[in-house]
């Protein structure tokens, strides 16, 4: 190899080094994690859709209507982080006449594997009891919680890839939720009305067996039990 060579093969390895020190080089190309925290919004979507099901699909039926009627999730949560200070659960406050009444709390990471991981009162009516047992056991195949428990040591890139892909699951069941409830005209973002319950429990159903179905396919890619 000439001089010119190695004057032209240092230079382009100089290049290289900088465009990676000044972050000239795309994110992947440096074999950065990719970001797994949780937009707010989506987060919103998971709560909303959690208090539907609370509300319509619970054996309590009328009661668990007349209970919530009239309640809407804050799309403000309050965050809670980790021991690195990164948000690991956002806990959205479920507002009745304006005020706090219930609270839906979400992963805000979406590394751990689930979206919905807690409903409860959070003390609001002096009880702080969490009603997870009660959606789970009123509705068929966990439609409230998504899922229950962690199936495998959290340990290996497979592992993270697997937690990605349940909570993917549960994001776009809640996702098509609000879209499906949004083409027949039914805003989740307020009240939900009377008249619309029927519809929004079909809506429901229908979405929850296509989760299902994904979760399914997730236990046969992974070989677990979710």
């Amino acid at each position: 190899m000439n001089s010119r060579a190695i004057t032209s093969l240092a230079s382009a390895l100089l290049i290289v080094a900088c465009a990676i020190v000044c972050g000239c080089v795309a994110p992947d190309e440096q074999g950065v994690a990719p970001n797994t925290t949780v937009p707010v919004e989506r987060g919103w979507t998971q709560a909303a859709v959690a208090l539907l099901e609370l509300s319509t699909l619970g054996e309590a039926g009328e009661e668990a209507y007349e209970r919530f009627n009239g309640s809407v999730v804050s799309p403000e949560p309050a965050i809670l982080p980790d021991s690195n200070g990164h948000p690991l659960y956002y806990r959205y406050y479920v507002l009745k006449n304006g005020e706090n009444f219930y609270a839906v709390q979400v992963s805000a990471n979406k590394l751990l594997g689930r979206t919905v991981t807690h409903i409860g009162d959070f003390g609001y009516l002096g009880s702080n009891e969490s009603v997870d047992r009660a959606v789970n056991g009123s509705i068929a195949n966990g439609a409230a919680s998504g899922l229950a428990s962690t199936p495998v040591p959290p340990q290996g890139e497979e592992y993270a890839q697997m937690m990605l892909d349940c909570w993917g699951v549960g994001d776009a069941y809640a996702q098509d939720v609000a879209r499906d409830a949004e083409h027949a005209g039914i805003d989740i973002s307020t009240p939900l009305f009377a008249e619309d319950r029927n519809l929004i429990r079909e809506i429901l159903w229908e979405n929850i067996r296509q989760r299902e179905e994904r979760l399914r396919a997730i236990e046969e890619k992974y070989q677990v039990d979710l």
